[in-house]
């Protein structure tokens, strides 16, 4: 399938067969899935309740094409997923209808009578064996599961603290230049590095990961790795830790571009700039300090996007081994 460009057709033709009330049919629980994907952004829930409000309509029939479209080459973990079910696969062939004599018929019967029951067994074990395989291969990615946190491809939780510090890049994930100053740490739930972030929910915060990096032109990153037990938890630590980002000097909101579910980024004068992208289930959070860095946005922005990245390998059940290209410190 490449890029999953060519499963766009079918899955949106399903998407808007839901929404038009069409009841089952196949790849239905799958585009329940796609559904739930497409909601985790603000342009992709846009594009899904404009379809169910009128799904006849062409501007909203195209806007939920472009969303998926969207959706499976930001992710091509996904798409190689969606390949792999009934949406991936070709329609089966036209049946053919052949006629037969009365008398070959009935031959035909008793001889399936007879031979039915081995056929039935053999077809049982190869279910058997499909199952089995499914429930390895999907195991972490529970297909039925519309609503719970760990929804497959919208990005499982990260739980273990290797786990999350496992998402912090290392030297070889940095461009040419930097060093480590302290670190890696990480823990599980709020700890002395991380503090709770959710006053009143701190049983949802899972665990955390920091490590800072140390530049010749004596600039510093900071990297910290914050994960929840679900997008909705991150969400609201996106926001609680949002109100706290920049302290009390004057801080500057400067735009980022698309970067995870959600995303920010200030300014502090000469002495730093600092980003928070949330990634599912996961709150990331990234310093960059020194005389000068309020002017190296771009590199801000290269370490948000790699931190992004190896966040969005780590919940797709990948070892995460994004890194950073160019931008030598």
């Amino acid at each position: 399938m490449g890029d999953g460009q060519d499963l766009v057709p079918v899955v949106v033709g399903v998407l808007i067969r839901a929404a038009e009330g069409v009841a089952g049919g196949p790849g239905r629980a799958v585009a329940d899935l796609v559904r739930a994907r497409l909601r985790a952004t603000p342009e992709g829930a846009r594009a899904v309740d404009a379809v169910d409000a009128s799904p006849g309509d062409a501007r909203a029939r195209a806007g939920l094409t472009a969303a998926v479209g969207e959706l499976l080459t930001t992710d091509p973990a996904f798409a190689r997923y969606l390949a792999t079910t009934e949406l991936g696969r070709p329609a089966d062939p036209p049946t053919v209808h052949l006629r037969v004599d009365p008398a070959v018929a009935g031959a035909q019967a008793r001889a399936a009578r007879i031979g039915a029951a081995p056929v039935l067994v053999t077809l049982a074990l190869i279910v058997v064996a499909a199952l089995v395989a499914v429930g390895i291969n999907l195991g972490s990615r529970p297909l039925l599961r519309p609503g719970g946190p760990d929804l497959a491809h919208a990005g499982r939780t990260l739980r273990d603290p290797a786990q999350v510090q496992g998402v912090l890049p290392d030297l070889r994930a940095m461009p040419g230049g930097w060093q480590v100053e302290s670190g890696p740490q990480s823990g599980a739930g709020p700890g002395e590095d991380v503090p709770c972030l959710l006053p009143d929910a701190c049983d949802q915060q899972l665990a955390y990961a920091t490590v800072t990096f140390r530049a010749v032109t004596t600039h510093s990153a900071q990297f910290t790795v914050v994960t929840f037990a679900s997008a909705d938890a991150a969400g609201r630590a996106f926001e609680a830790m949002l109100a706290h980002v920049g302290g009390a000097d004057a801080a500057a909101a400067v735009p980022l571009p698309p970067i995870g579910d959600q995303r920010a980024a200030r300014t502090h004068g000469a002495e730093g700039a600092e980003a928070l992208v949330r990634v599912g289930t996961t709150l990331l959070y990234v310093r960059d300090s020194g005389p000068g860095a309020d002017a190296a946005m771009p590199v801000l922005v290269l370490f948000a996007r790699l931190l992004a990245e190896r966040a969005q390998q780590a919940e797709d059940g990948r070892e995460p081994d994004a890194a950073a290209q160019g931008a030598t410190a």
